[in-house]
């Protein structure tokens, strides 16, 4: 293929279904978080590469698409994230708000992946902020609206995976130059590497027997008593619990699962972090916690909780509506002297919530002679197509049964016709 009709790696088109689909879940999620108090926000594609480090994790420093602005030869950056964005806007022009603040977003972030690595690079996100609430409560409120919100679209089968960066973050306090390589090998869990590196070490010996047993640290809720008992972790283990308390009030539906050794994202949270997966998607559906250091990278001190749903992911693993989308009605008519009817009939469906395709240069005219065309399913137009063969002849033909009814003028078809 032309090179020039290719994308680059990493972005795709949508196609109408994919769009229309996409759209859906925009929709339907936009007005859940309305039904919590959350309000809407827009930020801008791209700022400046100094502005957006400041609020980013080290994750995403290194995968910034950066350009030069040619009207100030500044350094830019297109968002890899919008949370950063919306700390800066708490810190600056919604500075002088009432907290808690409780906002929300939809957009595109673009990212450097390196070639092969099979991620995209443009990703559709959603997501919740609930800013100047330091609380058991507002953790579970996000939670809680984040699995809320995915039932919303139908997931019932989803599992909810919790854990807390102030544990792992008494486990690296004294990993002093071993920290780099603890790390690679806790993500990877590791067991064998995690031995080797921590043996000869001069971590405490406590920390170091909960390191040599990781399968004691993740699994089922069960694990957050045996947990409770290192003092060095009660804290943040009785935080995870309140929060699994609060949200049987909210009557969840999932499973729980927690692991206190997570160590995605640990750098940039401060508290309960949270991800949602279903068996339906590879990828993360939801990812979020608590990060009480992002508005003060900006200025001021606001604690901070929210989440951010990969909403290309969460449309594999919800049902496809394109039946919700399709033209309910083709209207064709028979030569340009009915044009003015054919219109008016058009206009008058559209006003009634109807999708109409009127066909003015009888596209559609060999087409619905055809018996291909009302093949069963409404594949072209979910109701039928009307036909008018004169202003006395207007013909209704049904798209799934072919059948057709006659009407001799529109008033009839628009009183009598069922629409």
């Amino acid at each position: 293929m032309n090179k020039f009709l290719t994308l680059p790696q990493g972005v795709k088109d949508f196609g109408p279904v994919k769009a229309e689909n996409l759209k859906r879940i925009e929709t339907v999620l936009l007005e859940e978080f309305s039904y919590w108090g959350y309000r809407r926000v827009i930020t801008p594609l791209f700022e400046y590469l100094d502005t957006m480090s400041a609020g980013i994790g080290e994750n995403f420093k290194h995968r910034l698409m950066k350009f030069v602005d040619p009207h100030t030869g500044e350094v830019v950056v297109l968002r890899p994230d919008i949370t950063p964005q919306i700390g800066r806007m708490v810190a600056t022009q919604l500075s002088d708000h009432r907290h808690p603040l409780r906002l929300c977003y939809s957009g595109r972030v673009v990212r450097y992946e390196e070639k092969g690595s099979g991620k995209e690079r443009e990703v559709f996100q959603l997501g919740c902020e609930l800013l100047g609430l330091s609380s058991t409560e507002g953790d579970s409120e996000i939670i809680a609206l984040a699995l809320k919100s995915l039932n919303r679209l139908g997931l019932k089968k989803i599992t909810l995976n919790l854990g807390h960066t102030g544990i792992l973050d008494v486990v690296l306090r004294d990993a002093g130059e071993i920290r780099d390589d603890l790390v690679d090998a806790l993500l990877k869990k590791d067991q064998e590497q995690i031995r080797k590196i921590v043996e000869p070490s001069a971590i405490p010996n406590d920390v170091k027997d909960v390191l040599f047993s990781l399968s004691d640290y993740y699994g089922d809720a069960d694990i957050l008593h045996r947990a409770a008992r290192n003092e060095r972790f009660r804290s943040c283990v009785e935080e995870i619990i309140s929060v699994i308390t609060v949200l049987e009030e909210y009557k969840v539906e999932c499973d729980i699962s927690v692991d206190l050794v997570e160590v995605k994202g640990f750098e940039y949270y401060t508290g309960v972090t949270f991800e949602i997966v279903s068996s339906s998607s590879p990828a993360s559906l939801v990812t979020g916690g608590r990060y009480d250091g992002l508005v003060s990278s900006y200025g001021r001190s606001v604690p901070a909780a929210g989440f951010a749903i990969d909403a290309e992911a969460l449309m594999q693993s919800t049902k496809s509506t394109d039946g919700e989308n399709q033209v309910h009605f083709i209207i064709v008519p028979k030569n340009h002297d009915l044009r003015g009817d054919a219109i008016r009939l058009a206009e008058w469906l559209r006003s009634s919530s109807f999708k109409v395709i009127l066909d003015l240069n009888g596209s559609y005219s060999n087409m619905i002679d055809s018996r291909d065309f009302f093949d069963g399913d409404g594949s072209f137009a979910t109701y039928g197509v009307i036909k008018l063969e004169s202003p006395s002849e207007i013909k209704l033909v049904e798209s799934r049964t072919g059948s057709i009814r006659e009407f001799s003028n529109l008033e009839e078809l628009l009183t009598g016709g069922g629409l």
